[in-house]
């Protein structure tokens, strides 16, 4: 009886084959997966790092400086003021009645001087000129004089407001441009007490309130 022939499949070592070919293809696909993130990790660092360079650099790339000197405080004028104040004064008190850029680039204001009178003084002047003398005693501006003076504020002066230009009862400092504004519509009654340095800049002004 001839015999019948059969197949048994592969011999056992052509599957071992297959299975290790296999592997390796997916051992070489996860070493490229890892090996691409690596990269993708590395050039996001390098791209950070150039950022934070470029960032610091920035404020330093102008050899000038102008991006510090925009902001930054102008020194005060050693030369005199040139403000018509008598010789050594320190103090004052008055209104401003408007502002305007000197050529020298300093502020210039107009400023209208006032007398404080207090206790018997202010109810003296009150009963003599038709005034209320029971308030009078407690503080008492008299302004007959209609002269005003040019005064030069400091680069550096210091404002600070009261009620009418902070509103606030204590004093709180703002900044110059918000006296410079209320000029125009209330100049005339924010009564102010000025300071003055040696030269006769105006370094300081305080909203006051008298009454």
């Amino acid at each position: 009886m001839a015999g019948v022939a059969r197949d048994y499949g592969d011999p056992p070592a052509s599957g071992v084959s297959q299975r290790r070919t296999l592997l390796l293809a997916v051992l070489l696909l996860v070493a490229a997966a890892l090996v691409g993130l690596l990269i993708g990790y590395l050039l996001s660092r390098t791209g950070s790092a150039n950022d934070g360079t470029a960032a610091r650099r920035t404020p330093s790339s102008d050899p000038s400086g102008s991006a510090t000197s925009a902001t930054a405080t102008p020194p005060r004028p050693t030369g005199p003021s040139g403000s018509e104040i008598e010789k050594g004064l320190t103090k004052d008190i008055g209104y401003f009645l408007g502002a305007r850029r000197g050529a020298n680039g300093l502020t210039h204001v107009a400023f209208d001087r006032v007398q404080l009178l207090r206790g018997d003084a202010a109810e003296k002047y009150a009963s003599e000129n038709g005034g209320d003398t029971a308030t009078a005693r407690s503080g008492l501006i008299v302004n007959e004089n209609p002269r005003t003076r040019d005064l030069v504020l400091a680069p550096d002066v210091k404002i600070l407001g009261g009620v009418q230009l902070a509103a606030s009862s204590d004093p709180e400092q703002v900044p110059v441009q918000t006296l410079l504004d209320a000029l125009d519509s209330k100049g005339s009654t924010i009564p102010l007490e000025l300071r003055f340095d040696k030269l006769g800049y105006v370094i300081q002004v305080t909203e006051k309130r008298y009454a």
